[in-house]
């Protein structure tokens, strides 16, 4: 890291300038095992693979490529989709055959009893003079049987569905949207913690220097007499602190880093380095009142809830239907090949109708049951408006404060920036020790990070703003 080499050059020439440090053996062998402990955090494992590099913007699209929880959420959007398709089926004509087949151990045919075609008295009297069985056909029985039926009055009911049908494909693409923001600002969210604490890190690295060459020259003011133990155990204290510091944020790193490839889809321990991304542009916000009508037009959650009211609105027109008797035409085709006397084939088409005369209030109670639904789905979404009416105002005095955070940051960092050179000044003209210089830099290099949350901070208030707009998932 940037911060971490100017670091150890300033360590090199306070060493070398610094009297006390030059003359002191001690404090040497007490420099060496800390930056190796440095060097040890700071390079890399032998044969790692190496690390993935991301913006924040490919951070994002890689959450909404691979992000397992928003491929099932898809899935459902697309079983919504084949459901509605389903449903207008019903519009169109149905086309069924039916084929049957039939075998016997006797062979068809007509038995004509004795005298039933009359009596002849030139054949010599009754006709047949004995019972007949004449053969008709084979042992074996076949027939087809195929409908065309086209629903009339059940167009109705079928439209209310196809409507209900297609409200429930809205609310699941409005839970879409709202998967692919939560994904994306908690990717932002994520990204952002992972760049500050491997900051954070490269901060507690530098505090362990200036710590161990403050405690390397309390040791050597001890044995001069300059200097009483109890000092110098206090600068030991204060290394533990901060070795202490180091082993937290390293395991905040890898916390963060292991959230962040989960979130994006990828392998356990996936190595990613992270690119700082630009700080946001000074622009104003705009008005409040804007932010507020895109939210009631474009949030997920308010498209979800009107979906499920239309969608209740369509079922108690459904359930109205349920009063119109049920018409319909249908044609047919029958063909047989086993009675010789019977046609092969055979049209005919006509009328089919149902009607309902009782039920005992059970259309009227279907009927009842949906205004119900449909006054419940109104109050849920005059609920969830203001909602997020409220979430949007949050959103936007938070976004204020940010920006106002921002500049107060950069005013800081500036102040630190100044300190720390008037600090490493004085040590290079030896008015301070090496332990000073140190300690300079990672104040500087703190009201760098300082800057960064707050710029990190501006950048997430904006994202949340959007969120709760129902924008996010298009920026």
């Amino acid at each position: 890291m940037r911060y971490e080499q100017i670091g150890h050059q300033e360590a090199r020439s306070a060493i070398t300038t610094n009297p006390i440090a030059a003359r002191k053996p001690v404090m040497t062998r007490l420099l060496i095992p800390g930056l190796l402990i440095g060097l040890a955090f700071a390079a890399p494992a032998v044969g790692q693979e190496a690390p993935r590099t991301l913006t924040l913007e490919q951070a994002i699209a890689t959450a909404k490529e691979g992000n397992r929880p928003l491929k099932a959420v898809r899935q459902k959007v697309e079983q919504m989709r084949q459901t509605s398709s389903f449903v207008f089926s019903n519009f169109l004509p149905r086309l069924a055959t039916q084929a049957n087949y039939m075998g016997s151990t006797n062979t068809g045919g007509i038995m004509l009893p004795r005298g039933s075609l009359g009596n002849l008295p030139e054949l010599g009297g009754a006709f047949p003079p004995a019972d007949l069985n004449v053969s008709q056909g084979g042992q074996a029985f076949f027939f087809t049987y195929t409908t065309l039926s086209q629903p009339i009055t059940h167009f109705f009911k079928i439209r209310e569905g196809v409507r209900v049908a297609r409200a429930d494909e809205v609310a699941a693409r409005a839970n879409l949207a709202k998967a692919e923001q939560d994904v994306a600002f908690g990717v932002m969210r994520a990204y952002a913690g992972v760049l500050i604490a491997e900051q954070s890190l490269e901060v507690a690295r530098v505090r362990v220097t200036a710590t161990e060459q403050r405690v390397a020259y309390q040791k050597t003011a001890v044995q001069s007499g300059t200097a009483i133990e109890v000092a110098e155990r206090e600068a030991r204290v204060k290394w533990l602190q901060a070795r202490q510091e180091v082993l937290e944020r390293q395991g905040e790193v890898d916390d963060l880093t292991y959230a962040l490839t989960d979130a994006l889809g990828l392998p356990p321990r996936t190595p990613v380095k992270l690119v700082m991304p630009a700080a946001p542009a000074d622009t104003r916000l705009g008005q409040i009142e804007d932010y507020v009508r895109t939210a009631l037009e474009n949030n997920p959650d308010v498209l979800e809830a009107r979906a499920l009211v239309t969608k209740a609105t369509h079922g108690v027109n459904a359930a109205r239907a349920d009063y119109i008797p049920e018409i319909g035409v249908q044609g047919l085709h029958f063909y047989q090949n086993s009675v010789p006397f019977f046609p092969k084939n055979t049209l005919g088409f006509g009328l089919q109708g149902k009607w309902t005369i009782l039920d005992f209030g059970a259309r009227r109670s279907t009927i009842q049951s949906r205004r119900a639904q449909f006054a419940q789905a109104e109050y849920n979404l005059t609920m969830v408006e203001g909602r997020v009416r409220g979430e949007v105002e949050g959103a936007y005095r938070k976004a204020l404060r940010a920006k106002e955070i921002v500049e107060l940051a950069r005013e800081g960092a500036a102040l630190r920036t100044e300190a720390a050179r008037l600090r490493i000044n004085q040590t290079a003209a030896g008015f301070a020790m090496a332990a000073a210089e140190r300690e300079a830099t990672a104040d500087r290099m703190e009201g760098a990070l300082d800057l960064v949350k707050a710029e990190l901070g501006y950048r997430l208030a904006l994202a949340e703003l959007a969120k709760a707009a129902g924008t996010l998932a298009r920026t």
